[in-house]
């Protein structure tokens, strides 16, 4: 079973990009795929919206996986592992969370073994500056440690911003692809998915 993280703050355009992308792994591989979103609250919308689309949902409301609910998502995974066999794991955690503790904490899996750990972060162009001013700290944190960085929002913002915005972000992770993306009007998805799938 592989997993893919796919993290980034509130707005930013995760469940958009998420439907996009699974639906082309889907097309393209045939893969299993299972979402466990992680919701900041005791209503997961997001968990609601996915399964109009017929994916297997988990939601753990209430906390962060990375935090309150470490043992809980080791749990979960056992279970969706045993229950359902997917090829795919995708974790959509809350905004704030930071990726790497979710990988950290895959070393503690008792099951048959996570095989590929992929840790995405999306950005948000449009808000990019304020987000950096503000939440400079856990972006930094997002960005440093992934293993894709995606610029979300790339037809409302200039070529020269999505530069300026390529090179800060590179000056943050220098090893691992940047990839600017519409989500919403598919630019660059199948980049992503290529960028993901074996």
């Amino acid at each position: 079973m592989e997993m893919l993280i796919v993290a980034g703050f509130l707005g930013s355009g995760k469940t958009t990009l998420l439907l996009s992308i699974i639906e082309r792994i889907i097309a393209r591989t045939g893969k299993k795929v299972v979402i466990i979103v992680n919701d900041f609250g005791t209503v997961g919308i997001d968990g609601k919206i996915m399964s109009k689309y017929g994916l297997n949902i988990k939601e753990l409301a209430s906390g962060c996986i990375c935090c309150t609910l470490g043992p809980d998502l080791l749990q979960t995974v056992q279970d969706i592992e045993t229950e359902i066999a997917p090829d795919l794991l995708v974790i959509e955690p809350t905004g704030v969370a930071d990726p790497s503790a979710i990988v950290s904490a895959m070393d503690f899996y008792q099951g048959n073994g996570i095989g590929r750990i992929i840790s995405a972060v999306i950005v948000d162009a449009s808000r990019f500056d304020v987000i950096l001013k503000a939440l400079g700290r856990p972006l930094t944190r997002q960005v440093e440690t992934a293993d894709l960085v995606l610029i979300n929002k790339m037809d409302r913002v200039s070529g020269p911003e999505i530069e300026r915005m390529t090179a800060t972000l590179r000056n943050i992770n220098r090893t691992k692809p940047i990839i600017p993306i519409s989500a919403v009007e598919g630019t660059n998805v199948d980049k992503v998915v290529d960028a993901v799938v074996i």
